[in-house]
């Protein structure tokens, strides 16, 4: 079965609009689409209330939150939703911090002789949510770096020149918020929380992947995304393992962002066996 649980559009850090993603997925043939923009939902106003009614494209109403961690690799997927503007009510606070904390990074830029503007970044991002990615997109543009990922590695990375700490839920607080709005709550690429093969310690006996997944079900958490677009095959099957022996629901996610990660393409192919489950749960 062709589909993509995890999809980012021009609503936070993509390259498409919402309905331009919509389209590319039905060019390709995925089954099943989610859009999960990074801490925002506001990507479904954009979307023509037809496309929910196709029966050639299950589409997902999602969002991928940013949850609080050493690093920034901890991050909670809502899927189905049912109480969009509770979701929402906390997400715009969030958001608001983000604008004021992309003014922050744009002072240390221009304290550095970097003459960036806003109204530059807002061009870039084609959307309401200015992020790293198009920070980093604009200093290439400006010939100021040579690449994006040497902006991060330079400057935008945590710990960077330029680097300002986001405001984050709690891991806990992110899968409340989202199981409160009657929707599921899955751990995102779970691999990238570890740090030489750990997790970073959030509670007594963590100190597996697998502990720390028991850990979040504890909290409320209903399944992870063992199919990633950087997953091996033996992670993968690491984590089938874990979700069948922990009773916790199995995704499938590429974590698109169009041209910001143009190695990333947009679909994968995952068993239904798998993904059945979770997919019941949608409809």
């Amino acid at each position: 079965m062709v589909v993509d649980l995890h999809t980012h559009t021009t609503a936070s850090d993509g390259t498409f609009k919402p309905m331009e993603l919509i389209e590319k997925a039905k060019l390709i043939g995925l089954e099943a689409l989610a859009i999960t923009d990074h801490d925002t939902i506001s990507g479904f106003q954009q979307i023509d209330e037809t496309v929910e009614k196709d029966p050639k494209l299950l589409l997902i109403k999602g969002v991928e939150i940013s949850a609080e961690y050493p690093t920034d690799s901890l991050h909670i997927l809502g899927f189905n939703f049912k109480d969009s503007e509770k979701v929402a009510q906390v997400l715009n606070e969030l958001i608001d911090y983000r604008n004021k904390r992309n003014e922050l990074i744009l002072e240390k830029m221009n304290n550095h002789g970097f003459k960036v503007t806003m109204e530059e970044l807002k061009k870039i991002a084609k959307g309401k949510a200015v992020g790293r990615p198009h920070f980093a997109r604009l200093l290439v543009e400006k010939g100021y770096v040579q690449s994006m990922d040497e902006a991060f590695q330079r400057y935008l990375k945590d710990g960077g020149l330029f680097f300002v700490e986001k405001r984050r839920l709690k891991s806990e607080e992110a899968i409340e918020l989202i199981k409160e709005a009657g929707g599921i709550a899955i751990l995102a690429h779970p691999y990238q929380i570890l740090k030489d093969g750990k997790p970073f310690p959030i509670a007594p006996s963590v100190d597996s992947l697998e502990d720390f997944i028991k850990y979040l079900k504890f909290k409320g958490l209903d399944g992870i995304e063992a199919y990633y677009s950087t997953h091996t095959n033996s992670q993968i099957d690491e984590l089938l393992k874990i979700a069948e022996k922990h009773d916790l629901l199995i995704t499938a996610g590429s974590d698109f962002h169009g041209d910001n990660r143009p190695n990333v393409k947009l679909g994968l192919n995952v068993p239904y066996k798998h993904i059945g489950k979770f997919l019941a749960r949608i409809f």
